[in-house]
């Protein structure tokens, strides 16, 4: 008997401490219910498309700037190209000076305007024909006001509009004042500025070989 009360008193004592802290079924279904992770899945879906898509972006940010870079260093090379052409065209040039004109005349002991041009040219492999008229269809057509050494300039001597006289360009100032290289019938090869009345009222137009 004292030992059935003994069971008893144990069982109502487990039962007072520890099913206060039970929580009912139905209330245990609502409190805990699993989080709805959906929200989490799709956010991180998200986030990594927006990484990819921003990845993909500053690959193709370094591709073009390393494509930029690399046509920069080619106009970067080409220019150096020209203006050492250029040097060398005037260096020839300049090579003349003194020379006396001579019509007809293709040589160091007398050259026309024309043969000159066509010399100095003929050194860095440019063919030119051999009168003015004809140079000047060569090449492309150059402003005035867009000047710069190594140009070819044209005037009519005679008159009208006829090409009969043709200088390369030595050397255009920050001002914009043209100096040409050429042979003058009076004076031989010297260089004349364009402003000069003579040359700026007969100035026809210009053409660029060197581009």
């Amino acid at each position: 008997m004292k030992g059935l009360n003994l069971v008893i008193f144990i069982a109502i004592a487990v039962m007072a401490t520890s099913c206060g802290t039970l929580i009912p079924a139905n209330q245990a279904k609502t409190n805990y219910l699993p989080i709805d992770r959906s929200y989490y899945a799709e956010s991180s879906i998200i986030n990594k498309t927006l990484f990819e898509e921003n990845k993909a972006n500053e690959v193709s940010q370094v591709k073009v700037k390393k494509e930029k870079t690399a046509i920069e260093e080619l106009n970067d090379i080409h220019a150096f190209a020209m203006a050492s052409f250029v040097t060398g065209i005037l260096s020839e040039a300049e090579s003349y000076l003194g020379v006396p004109y001579r019509y007809g005349g293709t040589s160091r002991s007398g050259i026309d305007c024309s043969a000159f041009v066509q010399r100095v040219f003929e050194i860095f492999d440019q063919d030119l024909p051999r009168i003015s008229s004809a140079q000047a269809k060569e090449g492309h057509p150059v402003s005035k006001d867009e000047l710069r050494a190594g140009d070819l300039i044209f005037f009519a001597t005679n008159g009208g509009s006829r090409v009969s006289h043709v200088g390369i360009v030595h050397n255009v100032s920050d001002q914009g004042d043209v100096e040409f290289i050429h042979a003058s019938t009076s004076k031989g090869v010297i260089v004349s500025p364009l402003s000069d009345s003579y040359w700026s009222k007969r100035y026809l137009y210009a053409k660029r070989l060197i581009d």
